[in-house]
């Protein structure tokens, strides 16, 4: 039997395909595997929201008066580091409330609410998804402006502890940025001192908000 160079050059490649593909195949598998550098690193995102906030009016204790409050727009800020069952956050929040005392003649102004918070946030899912949220820490009436002459007593902030649920959609705009409204709930529990029987230290909020998140690393 005649070989021709051709039948051996065939031979050949078919040996060495045959050796190459227990290598080839583990290989490619393993380089499947391996994540890419956004995706491998932790999610880091940024929210901000702007919401429409109804709060209780309220006993003050330090200047014995009833502070008569309105509605207004408090502006969200939140910095947050993913988890396997969500996100941990730091929040804050600034809102100007309109505000009147009782047993002032004329009175009419504005204060300021702030509130620092430690929040905990539900996934973000790929598409539409649903948001749950809580927080708690620290809130702050402060920063009186208006007709009322204020003693220097009356001048100082009052402060409180802040506890915070939420509950709303989200739905994505892209591989980073998404969309959400949620409604929160939430309680200020203010200072004792001063108050007379039977008024509460609570006071209630609702927020209506809508914002945009930036996922700056990580995946979904």
């Amino acid at each position: 039997m005649i070989i021709t160079r051709t039948r051996i050059l065939a031979c050949a490649l078919a040996l060495l395909a045959g050796a190459a593909s227990p290598v080839a195949s583990p290989l490619a598998a393993q380089l499947i595997r391996v994540p890419m550098p956004g995706e491998a690193a932790r999610p880091i995102s940024a929210n901000f929201s702007v919401g429409y906030l109804m709060t209780a009016s309220r006993f003050d204790g330090v200047s014995g008066r009833y502070w008569s409050l309105g509605d207004g727009i408090q502006y969200r800020g939140t910095v947050e580091l993913g988890t396997r069952s969500g996100a941990i956050g730091v929040t804050g929040t600034i809102a100007s409330i309109p505000i009147a005392r009782s047993g002032i003649l004329g009175s009419d102004g504005d204060i300021t609410l702030r509130q620092l918070l430690v929040t905990f946030r539900s996934p973000e899912g790929q598409s539409f998804y649903q948001v749950f949220e809580a927080g708690a820490g620290l809130s702050q009436w402060a920063s009186y402006s208006g007709t009322d002459a204020l003693s220097a007593e009356d001048r100082k902030a009052r402060n409180g502890l802040a506890i915070m649920i939420g509950y709303g959609f989200g739905f994505a705009l892209g591989e980073r940025m998404s969309f959400n409204v949620v409604q929160d709930a939430s309680t200020i529990i203010g200072s004792g001192e001063g108050l007379p029987a039977g008024e509460r230290r609570s006071q209630q909020q609702y927020i209506t908000r809508m914002g945009l998140r930036y996922r700056f690393t990580g995946a979904r």
